[in-house]
C-alpha cells in the first residue's frame, strides 16, 4: 500500500498578529502482528498468537524529536491533535508513564488506552492515563479487548461502565484476537450484536481491532462498513484477502520511547485517512 506523507498549513490569528503553524505528517514505515491472550491486562501489546505472523523490525522514525504545540480541531468534546499520522496504544503493562516526556520526545498525535476486558476486568491505569495524555494534548480513546467465550451483554455493560463518551477525543476501539470454543457462525454473530450495541451506544462506529492473519481468517467480508486497525509486525504492511482497505497499521509491538519503560505498540494512519475519521 503506497504511505502518502500531507503538508497541511493553517494561520491563526492571536490578538491581531498571524502566527504560522506548519504542520509535518511523519509516517515511518515498518512491521507486523499479534497480542495477549491471558495477558495480566497488558493491553494490546503482549500477547504472542499462533500465527505465522511475526518478523520483528525496529520502526523507522522511533527517533526522537522536540515535540511542538499541538494543533486541534474540535467538536463539542472531542479533541483532534492533527500534528502527525503517529500514535501509541497502552495499558498498565507499561507502567505509570511520564506524559510530558512522550510528547516531547515522540512526534505522536494520538493514544489508544486499555479501559475494560471481558466481563469484568478494568485496567487500573486507565483512569490516570486518560487524564493525563488528554493534559498533555494527545487525542485519546479507549479500547475493549473482546472475550468470545464471554456473555457480549456483561461485556458491554463493563466497557460502558468505564468508557464514557464525554472523556473520549476518538470513537472507542473493540480488539478482536481469538475466536475462542465457540463457533465460526456464533462468534461472528455475538461479535456483530456486541458491535452493533456499542454502535447505538456511542453514536458512532468503534474502530475494530485485529491482527492481520486473523483478519484474514475469520473477519474477511464481514464488518465491511467498519474501520480496521491492522496489526502486522513485518515490514510490508499488511494485504487483506479481501482487499480491504484499513485506517491504521500498527506496525511494532517494540516501539521504544522517552517516557514509558519497556516496549510499546506503535501505530500509524494510512494512506489519505485521517484522524478526523475516527473522532468521537
Amino acid at each position: 500500500m503506497e504511505i502518502k506523507s500531507t503538508i497541511l498549513n493553517k494561520i491563526h490569528k492571536l490578538s491581531g498578529c498571524a502566527l504560522l503553524l506548519s504542520i509535518a505528517f511523519m509516517i515511518p514505515s515498518t512491521s507486523h502482528a499479534r497480542k495477549k491472550d491471558k495477558d495480566n491486562g497488558r493491553g494490546m501489546a503482549a500477547y504472542v498468537a499462533t500465527e505465522p505472523d511475526v518478523v520483528p523490525v525496529k520502526a523507522i522514525g522511533e527517533k526522537r524529536m522536540v515535540h511542538a504545540a499541538a494543533v486541534f480541531i474540535r467538536t463539542s468534546n472531542a479533541r483532534i491533535n492533527s500534528k502527525y499520522k503517529e500514535g501509541i496504544d497502552v495499558s498498565h503493562y507499561q507502567g505509570n508513564i511520564d506524559w510530558d516526556k512522550v510528547v516531547n520526545g515522540t512526534p505522536i498525535s494520538y493514544v489508544y488506552l486499555k479501559a475494560t476486558e471481558g466481563a469484568s476486568l478494568v485496567d487500573d491505569t486507565y483512569e490516570r492515563n486518560l487524564t493525563e495524555a488528554r493534559r498533555v494534548g494527545l487525542s485519546v480513546g479507549s479500547y475493549h479487548f473482546y472475550r468470545p467465550n464471554v456473555d457480549w451483554k456483561k461485556q458491554f455493560d463493563n466497557m460502558t461502565s468505564v468508557v464514557k463518551t464525554e472523556n473520549q477525543d476518538l470513537v472507542p476501539i473493540i480488539d478482536i484476537e481469538h475466536r475462542g470454543s465457540v463457533s465460526s457462525e456464533d462468534f461472528i454473530a455475538d461479535l456483530r450484536s456486541f458491535i452493533e450495541k456499542v454502535t447505538a451506544y456511542y453514536g458512532k462506529k468503534p474502530l475494530l481491532y485485529t491482527y492481520h492473519n486473523f483478519y484474514n481468517r475469520y473477519l474477511q467480508g464481514e464488518f465491511t462498513d467498519y474501520h480496521f486497525m491492522i496489526a502486522r509486525y513485518r515490514s510490508d504492511s499488511p494485504t487483506l484477502n479481501d482487499g480491504k482497505d484499513y485506517i491504521m497499521w500498527q506496525y511494532t509491538q517494540t516501539g521504544s520511547i522517552p517516557g514509558i519503560r519497556g516496549h510499546v505498540d506503535r501505530s500509524k494512519i494510512m494512506g489519505n485517512f485521517s484522524l478526523n475519521q475516527v473522532m468521537m
